[in-house]
């Protein structure tokens, strides 16, 4: 277990809870079956962000992942990206255990370049950067009374991955800290850490937010 983990959770009171079902149907992409062959190294998109270019970003980008022999799985992720309004595509892979981090690329934004999605056994990618503080987290006592000393104060993506921990059941929870800061060049003022639950056939079930701090 990560020894940074074990100290963020240690005395953490759970502040909102968000199951399976709700979390899906608003923060899970459409994939086929995801794995470490989704991974595609970049090459040169310049011609895509020119001005001279006669296509779209995400249109080139596509065409230039297939002109450079990308994987089938590369460009599947990518597809789902770009129909999910997010043109970009998996840079890297980092197995978690029961589940996998893909780091994902987007290189037509103008500032937050990186993202990350939680990829679970039946191929459904969480996007762990996006509405990351909801409606329902909102309303705790803990994220008013923090937004109540920093207004300005938003979520900065992406979320670090910063450890794991077994759960009696045979399954896992991993943990994301995502800053929290009124600009980019601004030093942070908290963070928010969220555990995903993970169950033992490698399905996310479940998110937590265990503090604000």
């Amino acid at each position: 277990m990560s020894t940074r983990f074990s100290r963020h959770v240690a005395g953490c009171a759970i502040l909102a809870v968000s199951g399976l079902a709700a979390m899906q149907a608003a923060h899970a992409l459409e994939t086929g079956p995801i794995d470490a062959r989704a991974v595609w190294q970049e090459r040169s998109l310049s011609a895509c962000r020119s001005e001279q270019s006669h296509s779209a970003p995400d249109v080139c980008l596509l065409r230039t992942m297939q002109r450079s022999g990308a994987r089938p799985q590369a460009l599947a992720a990518a597809r789902m990206l770009v129909k999910a309004n997010k043109a970009g595509f998996i840079s890297a892979w980092r197995p978690l255990g029961k589940a996998a981090l893909a780091t994902v690329t987007y290189p037509f934004r103008a500032n937050t370049n990186e993202g990350s999605l939680l990829i679970g056994s039946d191929g459904a990618a969480i996007d762990v950067d996006e509405d990351t503080v909801r409606e329902e987290d909102r309303a705790t006592p803990a994220w008013r009374a923090f937004a109540a000393a920093h207004p300005d104060a938003v979520p900065f993506a992406p979320a670090d991955f910063v450890g794991s921990t077994a759960t009696d059941d045979g399954g896992q929870r991993l943990l994301f800290s995502t800053p929290l800061k009124s600009c980019h060049a601004c030093a942070d003022d908290g963070a928010l850490l969220i555990a995903y639950t993970v169950d033992k056939a490698g399905i996310v079930r479940e998110r937590e937010i265990l503090t604000i701090k």
